[in-house]
C-alpha cells in the first residue's frame, strides 16, 4: 500500500502479507529491515538480530555499515518513528497502519463476536504470499507461521458459513487437496458435503484422510473425526426423487434457430459459473415454449433434475408470487422436511440445497429483478432460464444474466407453424385467405396457435370467414397494444371467444376471475355448477386452457386478461369461494378430529378420508385459498373471509407458514365491524394475535388476546374463554413472563377441569408443568406433569405424553435427579422418533446430553449433544446449536431449556 501522495509519514501504511511495501523505501534488503521491525514492532531490535535475519547465513563482509546505511535511509522516510534506544532499534508506528497488526487485531475481534464479515476484512489484506522474495531462515519461520493463522482464520470463517448453510463445495475442496493431512480441513468437507445430501462422498472423504493418516503419519483419525463418520454412517436419510417438474415439450415447434443456439451459447459456460440467461419478450410471442423445447433437448445436461415455477409476474387478477414463497415451493420440490419460516433461513437453506448439483431451473413470467434475484443459486452448476415480458437490466448488470429478446416468428416460420397445425392441403386451397390470416396474426405465435385450433375445429369453415372476422374485429386488449405490441391479440381472443359453444364460453369467464393461479377439475365443476369436463375440453382445445399437471388447468396470462372483460355470474364466484371454505374446514377435521368446529355444518365437499389426502389437498389449493380470501374480502363474503384461515392454522403451523398467517389474518381482522356473532370475534381477535406471536410482534399479540377474551366472556362460551386463556399463557411464556403466564395458565386449567374433554386438560397441566420448572417450582411442575401424562396416556395421546415427558425431565434436571432425567428423555425421544416431531427430538436430544454430562458420561453427553448439532442445524436454529457447540467445545455446560 503506497502513501498517499502529499500526506505526512504518520500517514504511512505498511504491508508484509503480500509484496513488502512501501516499494518506494528501496530494493529488497532494505524494505526486509523494514519489515522485521514492523513484525516486532513497539519491540526493540539489536543490530546482530537484524543482520542474522536480513541475510541469514551470508551477511555480506561489512554488515553492519550496510545496515545502519539502510537504516539512516528508513529513518529519512519515516521520521522519528524509528529510534535507536540501548536495546536496540524500535519502529513505533501505529499498529493499523501495518496489515500484519491489522489482520490479527480483526481475527481477535471477529473470534469474539463470531462475525464473517469481520473474518472476510482480515483475509481481504492478504495480497499474495508473506515476506514476497524473502529467503533466510527467520523469514521462512515467520512466513509458515502466518500462513497458518491465516488457514486457522480461514477455517473459522469456514465454521460461519457452515452453520448458516453457505459454504462452499469447490472451496473447501480445493482446501482439502492443499492440506490433505488436515483434520479439521477434511471434517469440514465432510459435513458439507452431507448437508448437500452427498453422504456418501462426504464418507469417501473421510475414507480417504484415515488412509493418508495412516499411511503418512502412521495414526488413526482423531475422536471428533471418528465421531461425525459415525453420524453419517447411522443418518436415516430420506433421499427426495430427482425433480422433474418441467411441462411437456410443445407439440409444435417451428423456427427458432438462431434463438436456440444464443441460448445454447450463453448456457455453455465453466462448470465454476451459474450460466443464466433472460429470455424476453411481449405476452404471447414464445418465451415459455422456447425454454421448454431447449430443454426437453438438452435433458442429459442436467442429471440433477429440473424444476419449473410460474412467477405470475403479469397475471392480472393477483399479484406476482414473492420470493420467499417461490423458495418454499422450491424447496419442497427439492426434498426439504421443513421449510424455515425466517427469509434468510429459507434462502440460505435453498442454496444449500442446490449446491454442487447440475440443474436446470426455469423460472417462468418474472415481474422484475427483485423476484427472482433470491432465487438464483448460490454455486456453480445449476442453469438458470427466466422468462419476461421486461427486459431484467438489473439481473444482466449484476448477475452477469445473457439477455435474449424474442421477436415475431420469420414469415416463412409463420407460414410453416400454422400451415402443419391446419394441414397443407387446406391451407393450399385458399391461398389469399390463408395469408391474410398470417398477416392478421403478425408472427405472433400464441395467435397462430388460436386460428389454428378455431381451424381445425371447424373442417367446413372457409378460412376466409376466419379472415373476415378477424379483420373486422376490435381492437380490447389496450394494455397489450400500447404497452407492448399491436400485434392484435385482442380481435384473435374475441375470434376465438365467439367460436366456443355457450358453455364453453361462460367456463373461460369464470376462470378468469376465479381465485387463484389455477383450478382443479373438481372446483371447476362447482363453479360452473355442472360436469366441466366436455369444456375443458374444448378449451384446450382451442388453445386458451393449459392442462399443466394432470387434473389442474391454468389460463395464459393474456387470454385471462380478455376473458375478464367478460360478463361473469357472481352466484358462482360465490359458489367456487365457499367450496374452498367448506373443503378447507373439511380438511382441517381430518388433520385435527379433536378440535372444536367453527361451523355447524358436516359437509365433506371434497371427500377428504386420511390425513394424507387432506395434507395433499392443501398442498395442491394453498395459493388459491389465500386468492379466494382476498376475493372474498373484495365481495363483502365476511364467513369465507375468517373462516378460511381459521381452517389453516393447523396445516400452515406445521408448514411453517408464518408470513401467509399473518397476512390472511390482516385480512380477517378487517372484517371484524361486520361480525354480529361474539363467536366469531373470539377467532379473528384470539388467532390475529397468535399469527403476531409467531412472527415476533408480542404487544400486539396480547393486545388482541385481550379483547378476545373480553369478547369470549361477553359470549357465554366457557371453552371459548378457555381457549384464549390459553394462547394469553404461551403468548406471556414466549416473552419470558412466566409470573403473568402462571395466572393465565392456572385458570385456563381451571376451566378444563369443567369440561369433558380429557386431551384438552392433560395440554392444560403440561403448560402449567412448564410454567412451574420455568418458575423453579419443582414440586408444583412434577404433580402438574404427572397428572398429564396420566391422562394422555389414559387416551392415547403418545405426543402429549412425550412433551409431559420432557418437561418432567427439565424438573428432573433442575433438581438433580439425574437418572431420572435420562429414563424420560429417553422415553420422550422413542415417542418424537415414531411420530417424526424432529424439532421436539432435537431439544431432547439436547437435554439428555445436560442429564449424561452431569452424571460423568462424557460418551453419551457427547453423543446426544452431536445427534442434537445436527438437527438444530437441519432446522436452521442457530442460538441452541451455538449454544450446544459451546458444550462440545468445553465452554458451556448449563442445561438447556430449549422447547
Amino acid at each position: 500500500m503506497n502513501p498517499q501522495v502529499g500526506a505526512v509519514e504518520a500517514a504511512m501504511e505498511y504491508g508484509v502479507l503480500g509484496e513488502l511495501e512501501p516499494v518506494r523505501l528501496g530494493h529488497l534488503r532494505q524494505r526486509l529491515v523494514l519489515a522485521v521491525l514492523l513484525v516486532e514492532l513497539g519491540r526493540p531490535v539489536t543490530a546482530d538480530q537484524l543482520i542474522d535475519r536480513v541475510w541469514g547465513e551470508q551477511p555480506p563482509q561489512r554488515a553492519r555499515e550496510t545496515l545502519y546505511a539502510y537504516l539512516s535511509r528508513l529513518r529519512g522516510v519515516v521520521g522519528d518513528e524509528l529510534s535507536r534506544q540501548s536495546g536496540g532499534y524500535v519502529l513505533r508506528a501505529d499498529p493499523e497502519s501495518v496489515d500484519l497488526h491489522r489482520f490479527r487485531r480483526l481475527v481477535a475481534a471477529a473470534r469474539d463476536s463470531e462475525s464473517a464479515a469481520l473474518f472476510e476484512e482480515a483475509l481481504g489484506l492478504w495480497r499474495g504470499e508473506p515476506f514476497a522474495g524473502a529467503d533466510t531462515p527467520w523469514f521462512n519461520q515467520q512466513r509458515s507461521r502466518l500462513e497458518a493463522e491465516r488457514l486457522a482464520a480461514e477455517l473459522d470463517l469456514t465454521d460461519l458459513h457452515l452453520r448458516y448453510g453457505e459454504a462452499q463445495l469447490p472451496v473447501l475442496r480445493s482446501r482439502a487437496q492443499t492440506h490433505p493431512l488436515d483434520e479439521r480441513v477434511a471434517g469440514q468437507l465432510i459435513l458439507a458435503l452431507h448437508r448437500s445430501g452427498q453422504t456418501s462422498a462426504g464418507l469417501a472423504e473421510y475414507d480417504r484422510i484415515r488412509r493418508a493418516l495412516i499411511d503418512e503419519l502412521a495414526i488413526e483419525p482423531s475422536a471428533r473425526l471418528q465421531q461425525l463418520q459415525r453420524e453419517l454412517l447411522t443418518t436415516d436419510e430420506v433421499r427426495a426423487p430427482v425433480p422433474r417438474q418441467l411441462p411437456a415439450a410443445p407439440p409444435r415447434f417451428v423456427g427458432r434457430e438462431p434463438a436456440l443456439k444464443l441460448l445454447t451459447a450463453a448456457l455453455a459456460t465453466e462448470e465454476s459459473t451459474i450460466a443464466i440467461s433472460a429470455v424476453g419478450g411481449v405476452g404471447g410471442i414464445g418465451k415459455t415454449a422456447l425454454a421448454l423445447h431447449w430443454a426437453h433437448r438438452n435433458l442429459d445436461r442436467f442429471p440433477d433434475g429440473q424444476l419449473f415455477v410460474e412467477l405470475n409476474g403479469f397475471d392480472p387478477t393477483q399479484p406476482p408470487m414473492p420470493a420467499e414463497r417461490a423458495i418454499g415451493v422450491l424447496l419442497q420440490a427439492l426434498g426439504a422436511e421443513q421449510v424455515p419460516s425466517d427469509p434468510q433461513a429459507r434462502v440460505g437453506l435453498y442454496r444449500t440445497m442446490l449446491a454442487d448439483k447440475r440443474l436446470l431451473l426455469i423460472l417462468d413470467n418474472a415481474s422484475d429483478t427483485a423476484q427472482v434475484a433470491p432465487l438464483l443459486p448460490g454455486t456453480s452448476g445449476c442453469t438458470v432460464i427466466i422468462t419476461s415480458r421486461n427486459r431484467l437490466g438489473g439481473l444482466l448488470t449484476r448477475h452477469g444474466a445473457v439477455p435474449l429478446d424474442l421477436e415475431v416468428l420469420e414469415p416463412d416460420d409463420a407460414c410453416e407453424l400454422l400451415r402443419s397445425q391446419i394441414g397443407a392441403e387446406r391451407a393450399a386451397s385458399e391461398v389469399e385467405a390463408f395469408g391474410e390470416l398470417l398477416a392478421h396474426c403478425a408472427g405472433l405465435p400464441l395467435a397462430l396457435a388460436i386460428v389454428a385450433a378455431r381451424v381445425a375445429g371447424r373442417p367446413d369453415l372457409p378460412l376466409s370467414v376466419l379472415a373476415d372476422e378477424l379483420r373486422d374485429a376490435e381492437a380490447r386488449l389496450d394494455a397489450f397494444d400500447a404497452g407492448e405490441a399491436d400485434t392484435g391479440l385482442r380481435a384473435v381472443f374475441d375470434c376465438s371467444y365467439r367460436a366456443l359453444d355457450p358453455e364453453a364460453a361462460r367456463l373461460l369467464a369464470l376462470l378468469a376471475h376465479a381465485p387463484g393461479a389455477d383450478i382443479s377439475t373438481a372446483s371447476a365443476a362447482e363453479l360452473i355448477g355442472s360436469n366441466p369436463r366436455t369444456a375443458l375440453r374444448r378449451l384446450e382445445d382451442a388453445s386458451l386452457l393449459l392442462q399443466h399437471v394432470p387434473g389442474r388447468y391454468c389460463l395464459h396470462d393474456l387470454v385471462r386478461l380478455y376473458a375478464c372483460e367478460q360478463e361473469v355470474d357472481e352466484q358462482a364466484l360465490w359458489r367456487l369461494a365457499d367450496y374452498y371454505r367448506q373443503g378447507a374446514i373439511e380438511a382441517d377435521r381430518v388433520l385435527v378430529p379433536d378440535r372444536t368446529p367453527v361451523t355447524q355444518e358436516r359437509t365433506s365437499p371434497v371427500g377428504l378420508q386420511s390425513v394424507t389426502a387432506a395434507t395433499e389437498w392443501l398442498d395442491a389449493e394453498a395459493d388459491n385459498l389465500l386468492a379466494t380470501q382476498r376475493l372474498a374480502a373484495d365481495r363483502g363474503w365476511y364467513d369465507i373471509v375468517w373462516q378460511i384461515p381459521w381452517a389453516l392454522v393447523p396445516y400452515q403451523t406445521r408448514r411453517a407458514q408464518d408470513e401467509v398467517a399473518a397476512e390472511m389474518w390482516d385480512r380477517a381482522l378487517t372484517v371484524v365491524p361486520n361480525l354480529g356473532d361474539l363467536v366469531a370475534r373470539v377467532y379473528v381477535h384470539r388467532f390475529y394475535g397468535r399469527s403476531r406471536a409467531h412472527i415476533g410482534r408480542h404487544d400486539e399479540a396480547l393486545e388482541h388476546l385481550e379483547l378476545a377474551l373480553g369478547y369470549a366472556e361477553r359470549s357465554g362460551q366457557q371453552p371459548q374463554r378457555a381457549a384464549v386463556l390459553q394462547s394469553l399463557t404461551t403468548a406471556n411464556i414466549d416473552r419470558e413472563d412466566y409470573e403473568r403466564a402462571l395466572e393465565y395458565g392456572l385458570a385456563q386449567l381451571e376451566l378444563y377441569k369443567t369440561f369433558d374433554t380429557p386431551s384438552w386438560l392433560a395440554d392444560a397441566y403440561g403448560v402449567v408443568a412448564w410454567i412451574y420448572t420455568s418458575l423453579g417450582r419443582y414440586d408444583e411442575a412434577r404433580s402438574a406433569g404427572l397428572a398429564s401424562l396420566e391422562l394422555n396416556s389414559r387416551i392415547d395421546n403418545t405426543e402429549g405424553e412425550a412433551d409431559t415427558l420432557d418437561t418432567l425431565s427439565l424438573a428432573a434436571l433442575q433438581t438433580g435427579h439425574f437418572d431420572e432425567a435420562v429414563t424420560r428423555l429417553e422415553q420422550a425421544l422413542h415417542i418424537y422418533r415414531q411420530v417424526g416431531n424432529q424439532r421436539h427430538e432435537a431439544n431432547s436430544l439436547d437435554r439428555l446430553g445436560d442429564a449424561h454430562h452431569a452424571l460423568g458420561h462424557a460418551d453419551e453427553a457427547r453423543a446426544a449433544w452431536s445427534a442434537a448439532l445436527t438437527l438444530y442445524a437441519a432446522q436452521r436454529r442457530t442460538e441452541p446449536a451455538a449454544a450446544v457447540r459451546d458444550k462440545l467445545d468445553g465452554r458451556e455446560l448449563g442445561v438447556s431449556r430449549a422447547h
